[in-house]
């Protein structure tokens, strides 16, 4: 295939947003149908020239869009470099770095794509909120379930309160969107809430069929697209 620059418009969401969409579809239903409608055959590149995407997304690529001024080059410029379980189905990591060059230079970022994964990953916090509230309650500690433990309802009602300020700033109209350093501050407030409501879960929360997985590739989103550590041989 023919990989060149290639902008794409930024894509209607589907009824309800993107976030409705992934709480209640989860990660890679959610990814898949915001890379198809957004970019349509382009695999959009983090600033470092990473991306993580589901197979299916990665096999129908055409083109890459890299945010640089010069077409992207041969396809063999694209090197997995790891498989991230998200729950519900892989994920693909994958670097672009072209024969014969160096290391990739940080590029024009893409802050519409980044500010709708924003969404995308606040959607999965909810459903994972929504799963928390519902183990709780089915556990207990002597005759009290586990829910109504004051310490408990405190860790709740922080991490609803997080996910409530994070609602607001993305319901801002188009003129007051968050963005830059605002936007890279988004994505990693909705990391520490969901590590918050990880903790409630316990060791279910990192069960190979428990939601762990799904936290674990929601961050490496954030850390491709808002700036973390690069996921180079990540396996969870």
């Amino acid at each position: 295939m023919s990989l060149t620059q290639t902008a794409a418009p930024r894509a209607p969401a589907p009824e309800g947003g993107w976030q409705a969409l992934a709480r209640r579809r989860g990660l890679f239903a959610a990814l898949t149908e915001l890379h198809t409608a957004t970019w349509a055959g382009v695999l959009p590149l983090g600033p470092t020239g990473y991306a993580i995407v589901p197979a299916l997304v990665l096999a129908s690529a055409t083109a890459v869009r890299t945010g640089a001024a010069t077409p992207a080059g041969d396809p063999a410029g694209l090197r997995t470099v790891a498989v991230v379980p998200a729950g519900d189905g892989d994920l693909i990591a994958v670097r672009y770095q072209p024969a014969g060059s160096g290391p990739t230079e940080p590029v024009d970022e893409l802050p519409e794509w980044s500010l709708d994964l924003a969404r995308l990953r606040l959607g999965l916090s909810q459903a994972l909120l929504d799963a928390t509230v519902t183990h709780l309650r089915e556990r207990r500690a002597g005759d009290v379930p586990l829910l109504l433990q004051q310490l408990v309802k405190g860790a709740l009602a922080d991490a609803v309160t997080e996910q409530l300020e994070m609602c607001c700033v993305l319901a801002a109209p188009a003129s007051g969107e968050p963005a830059g350093a605002a936007l890279v501050d988004l994505h990693r407030q909705i990391t520490l809430t969901d590590r918050m409501l990880l903790r409630l879960l316990g060791a279910s929360g990192f069960t190979l069929d428990g939601p762990g997985r799904t936290v674990h590739a929601s961050e490496l989103l954030a850390d491709v697209w808002a700036g973390g550590p690069p996921p180079e041989g990540h396996h969870v």
